[in-house]
């Protein structure tokens, strides 16, 4: 467990805390660039590490993403004129472009030179892969893009897509790298079996993770630093002198990878908006082959790790805290273990009601959590040492990134639990390509 103090400087991301200077340090995913879809748009409002920010895509094309108070009177400027390379503030008529530079103070006498002297708050974004990156640090200590293998999918190989998930940023990340949940979370009535029961009732049992991924068969749990976060393995007893290994992956400052699918591989980017609510973004992609109109439209209905939208609410789940994750009990007795559809929601609502921060002095932690409290510790130490006044190694290696999640059989008593996946074909490689 963690210390009460611990527990704040892990969670609190605000201008000037610990962790807050630490995410500022990275490039941010904040929008899918089709939410900005055109010159002159309609901005959009943002928050992200407690700030109230607007993006707006000016007539040229380059996007801004500025204050949300307009510094004469503190308007908003979501009610802003996009218009003519800048947003103009409906209030008095004070116009921005994309750096917060003030071009127009119409409001001053003819000849005056206070608009130069005006500035908006602003932050850099780059436009990658569909998706709209902010940098929210010190000018000067610019990073690297991280070089993600999706980020270089061709088009149609991949899916992106973003919903607000109602709790702190560190809770969801640990759902995302906990390999034991999801015999459970995710399972259905008739997957909580034994092999033995499998085999007598004649049912499949030549995949690995059928096998031996069982709620009588738990795994033994492994948890490394490396140079872009944490490596986890899970590993599963199996016979004939092999083990099931599962490796999931931590990728500072927010990300996670989960092993891949059979048609491709999923990341998943737990980005803090303050520090009771954080955007559980999902990009999946097949660098083989273009995901099929079946697997899109199942992406966009909610299934493959994504979660259906409330109609009108922005990036609301469909089935959320307040209308408790449209649970049904029938379901729960004979279908699915949670009685509620869809994996993100099943993690929803676990992670958020635990509290929009979770009391950590409270937990009392097991085998299964090695790879948390790594994670935590990593994040920690992070933060820590920028106080200290050293920077984030990952920021500098945007090549640290290209690395996946996966899972294989290795023989018993592997030496190297770490490095032995390398040397086999595993579904999805744990290496850089």
């Amino acid at each position: 467990m963690l210390s009460l103090e611990e527990n704040e400087r892990l969670t609190r991301v605000g201008a000037g805390t610990p962790m807050g200077e630490y995410m500022r340090r990275f490039w941010i995913p904040f929008l899918v660039a089709d939410e900005l879809p055109a010159p002159d748009c309609e901005p959009v409002r943002v928050l992200l590490l407690g700030e109230a920010l607007v993006a707006f895509r000016d007539t040229s094309g380059r996007v801004g993403l500025v204050d949300q108070g307009c510094p004469h009177r503190l308007a908003d400027l979501w009610f802003g004129r996009n218009e003519e390379d800048g947003l103009r503030c409906t209030y008095h008529g004070w116009k921005f472009d994309v750096t917060g530079t003030c071009v127009q103070a119409p409001t001053e006498p003819a000849g005056s030179d206070f608009a130069s002297k005006i500035h908006l708050k602003a932050y850099q974004v780059q436009e990658k892969a569909g998706v709209l990156w902010a940098y929210m640090g010190p000018p000067d200590k610019t990073p690297a893009m991280p070089d993600f293998d999706w980020m270089h999918a061709p088009e149609g190989h991949i899916h992106v897509s973003w919903s607000i998930q109602e709790c702190n940023f560190a809770q969801a990340i640990e759902g995302g790298i906990d390999t034991a949940h999801s015999v459970y979370l995710h399972s259905t009535v008739d997957s909580h079996h034994n092999l033995e029961q499998w085999k007598q009732q004649g049912k499949r049992t030549n995949s690995p993770q059928m096998q031996f991924r069982t709620n009588d068969n738990p795994p033994q749990l492994f948890a490394k630093d490396t140079d872009y976060g944490v490596l986890i393995g899970g590993k599963y007893p199996g016979n004939e002198g092999e083990d099931y290994w599962r490796f999931n992956q931590f990728l500072l400052p927010f990300y996670t990878m989960p092993p891949g699918q059979p048609r491709g591989a999923f990341a998943h980017a737990f980005t803090p908006l303050d520090d009771v609510t954080c955007t559980r973004w999902v990009f999946w992609w097949n660098a083989e082959a273009p995901l099929t109109s079946l697997e899109l439209a199942g992406m966009r209905s909610g299934r493959n790790g994504t979660v259906p939208l409330l109609p009108g609410a922005g990036h609301t789940p469909l089935r959320n805290k307040r209308n408790n994750y449209l649970l049904d009990r029938e379901e729960q007795r004979t279908l699915t273990f949670t009685g509620i559809a869809g994996g993100g929601e099943q993690d929803f609502s676990v992670q958020e009601g635990m509290g929009p921060v979770v009391d950590r002095t409270r937990e009392h932690l097991g085998m299964s959590d090695i790879g948390i409290i790594q994670m935590r510790r990593r994040l920690l130490k992070e933060a820590s040492q920028l106080q200290e006044g050293q920077e984030p190694a990952t920021t500098s290696r945007p090549e640290v990134y290209r690395v996946h999640a996966g899972h294989t059989m290795l023989p018993a008593g592997v030496p190297d639990w770490a490095e032995a996946p390398k040397t086999k074909a595993v579904q999805v490689p744990l290496w850089a390509r």
